[in-house]
């Protein structure tokens, strides 16, 4: 464990190898998860803002085609019931 910076107040216990803080005791295991957990949370919005740039045209076409086909509903419409 680094003697400075946030990990200084921390230990690891000989006995149960758990990770002591100033806020309670810790498995490793658990800190392991935590940083997997933050990768993980990482790489997905990595990935998720690529689809999101890839699509983005897509989802501008998509909108364009829902306004015209609301108009033409909207036009169809009229024509029956006005």
């Amino acid at each position: 464990m680094p003697l400075t910076g946030p990990w200084s107040e921390c230990r690891i216990s000989r006995e149960d190898n758990l990770l002591l803080t100033p806020w309670g005791k810790v498995k490793l295991s658990d800190v392991q998860f935590v940083h997997r957990y933050k990768w993980s949370a990482k790489t997905s919005e990595e990935r998720y803002k690529k689809i999101k740039e890839k699509h983005s045209d897509t989802d501008v076409y998509m909108n364009a085609l829902q306004d015209k086909l609301l108009d033409l509903v909207n036009e169809i419409s009229e024509k029956k019931f006005g």
